[in-house]
């Protein structure tokens, strides 16, 4: 570990040395820019308590090369349509050698019990797998046409709709790598890049309106679900792989897999049809089996735009997409195959009756914002989206307590589809707060977020006699969270510690920043909270510190710390302090740019 740390160090040293001096120059149409930055971070589940849980060493290359200027190819060659083109790539090369110290303590899984495994637990191989990534995220042309008012971005990309921070709602196109470090870091960094052609036509002006525009995409074929993880990994999901969990007792694992294989006298060793969980469903990636579009107009309220007042940015969207399963939404990513002569035909194939899902979902939103600066002096920010047919467990579908698969009656449900209502309210307001920075306003920034369902079922247990977490008959209406549990998931024996994850009517959070600057930048502080006032009042506080060695070197701290008010687990699904109970951590990142 000590080889490694100074290895780390003396190359960010060497680098930051360097980088008072270095600078890459834009030679003609090119331009190279980029950043190599080392981050380590370490947990502190109690005040006794601490460990390392990353050490990320990232380099990451730009390239900028204006193609075409005024339809000229390297000022020789006229190309006809075409005023202007631009190629980008986006190079990121990761190590992490926590994968490679694979240090470790005791951890907790959202059941608060103990998982008995460790980083050194995971293969060799997969370790080996996960401390390195080498890829282009981004290479896109980007192309202006020259007597039409069209643009297009043609290439893998990342598309940014919307106006909230920190949470996802109309920023939906590109799915996210939760294994990275969860929704802790920037949007940039989580996004998964896709291929995509994506479109904008300008039209300025539309009767009252300014700026106007469409922008539309498609992704044709190359769509992934959320990337997600499981314990050990210090960024997972909080609990162990469920397919495969070889923990003991029960004899030989208490995973899906290893319960089927033993129940049945077969080798169990796949979910039906082949589907994967959070990596592939019953789809072929190609254009005519998972394309994604969208589209979306903006525009910009002018004088006479009746009720409106002057200035209003916003835009209407639609999407047509496959549910990703990323934005705190409770929903389900798999189904039971409940008719049983498809169950039997799976279980003689070696698959479990059970499908890794992501329908399309039609959904539309709206979204806008507005500087007020005669009273508030305030920018007001709204976002919203409507989604029909999201869907979710539904405990009325289950496998009949005298079938063949009684085993998985009440661990493994069918899905039900309903309408969601999502939304939020914000603002960003410029505010003096002279006790503690005379020279420079503090920005404060505030968000409220909503996820409403639609005719959500009331829970009951088959048993009328019996109350959930119905450990004993088992649940028989009601829809079923991602992390509800007869059991078997916990303690290896049905009845014990269950759970029923309720997916609830309302979900809620509320969040705040300030931020502000010293010494002329060169000291940036930022403080966060999060409120999630439906489940327990969990919450999370980020004090975050950026200062600026030079303009090119950067020393990052960080502190989060993920609160809870109850010993009880806490099912909350927006990633917060439910989520990352015994996650608090510290983490230090130097940053040199050029």
């Amino acid at each position: 570990m000590a080889r490694t740390s100074q290895r780390a160090f003396l190359l960010c040293a060497a680098l930051f040395w360097a980088g008072r001096v270095w600078a890459l120059p834009r030679y003609g149409p090119l331009e190279i820019s980029g950043n190599a930055s080392a981050q380590q971070l370490f947990r502190s589940p109690d005040v006794e308590t601490w460990g390392l849980v990353q050490q990320r060493n990232t380099f990451k290359l730009r390239v900028d090369y204006n193609l075409l200027e005024r339809g000229r190819l390297a000022d020789l060659l006229e190309i006809p349509g075409i005023e202007r083109a631009k190629l980008f790539l986006l190079y990121r090369g990761v190590y992490d050698s926590v994968y490679d110290l694979t240090p470790g303590f005791e951890q907790n899984d959202i059941y608060g019990l103990p998982i008995g495994l460790r980083l050194s637990d995971l293969p060799a191989r997969t370790r080996q797998g996960l401390r390195f990534e080498n890829r282009l995220r981004e290479a896109y042309l980007d192309l202006k046409l020259r007597h039409l008012p069209l643009s297009f971005r043609l290439g893998r990309q990342q598309i940014v709709w919307g106006e909230t921070d920190n949470f996802r709602m109309l920023d939906r196109v590109n799915p996210l790598d939760l294994s990275w470090h969860l929704q802790q870091e920037t949007w940039d960094e989580l996004r998964i890049p896709l291929w995509i052609i994506k479109g904008l036509w300008d039209i300025d002006r539309v009767g009252p309106l300014n700026n106007a525009f469409v922008e539309f995409y498609w992704n044709p074929g190359d769509w992934y679900p959320a990337k997600k993880a499981f314990l050990p990994r210090p960024w997972s999901a909080p609990i162990v792989n469920p397919l495969t969990d070889s923990r003991s007792p029960p004899d030989g694992g208490r995973g899906l897999f290893q319960i089927l294989s033993r129940f049945y006298q077969r080798p169990i060793t796949k979910l039906y049809r082949g589907t994967r969980l959070f990596q592939q469903g019953d789809y072929v990636r190609d254009p005519g089996d998972n394309s994604q579009v969208g589209v979306r107009f903006s525009a910009v309220t002018g004088s006479e735009t009746p009720i409106l007042p002057e200035g209003l940015q916003f835009t209407l969207n639609y999407f047509y997409q496959r549910w990703p399963g990323d934005d705190g939404t409770n929903a389900a990513s798999f189904r039971a195959v409940l008719d049983p002569r498809e169950a039997r035909a799976a279980v003689l194939r070696g698959e479990a009756p059970l499908e890794f899902i992501a329908p399309y979902v039609h959904a539309v939103g709206l979204s806008a914002n507005y500087a007020e600066e005669e009273y508030t002096q305030t920018v007001y920010r709204v976002e919203t989206i409507y989604e029909f047919g999201v869907p979710f467990l539904d405990a009325s579908k289950s496998f009949s307590l005298t079938s063949p698969f009684a085993i998985l009656a009440n661990d493994v449900y069918g899905v039900s589809k309903r309408d969601m209502w999502k939304g939020m309210i914000g603002f960003d307001r410029p505010t003096w707060i002279r006790p503690l920075n005379r020279k420079a306003t503090f920005l404060i920034l505030g968000q409220f977020f909503w996820h409403y369902l639609l005719d959500n079922p009331d829970i009951a247990c088959r048993d009328p006699q019996e109350r959930p977490p119905c450990a004993r008959s088992g649940q028989g209406k009601g829809f079923r969270g991602q992390f509800s549990t007869s059991g078997v998931a916990t303690t290896g024996s049905p009845g014990q510690l269950a759970y029923i994850d309720k997916v609830r009517d309302w979900e809620l959070l509320l969040t705040l920043t300030a931020t502000t600057f010293y010494k002329g930048g060169k000291i940036v502080p930022f403080v966060v909270y999060l409120l999630d006032p439906v489940n327990s009042y969990n919450q999370e506080v980020m004090l975050l510190l950026d200062y600026f060695i030079t303009n090119h070197a950067i020393l990052s701290f960080s502190q989060r710390f993920f609160i809870n008010t109850t010993d009880h687990p806490v099912f909350e699904s927006w990633g917060v302090g439910g989520l990352n109970r015994g996650r608090t951590e510290t983490g230090i990142k130097f940053t040199l740019q050029f």
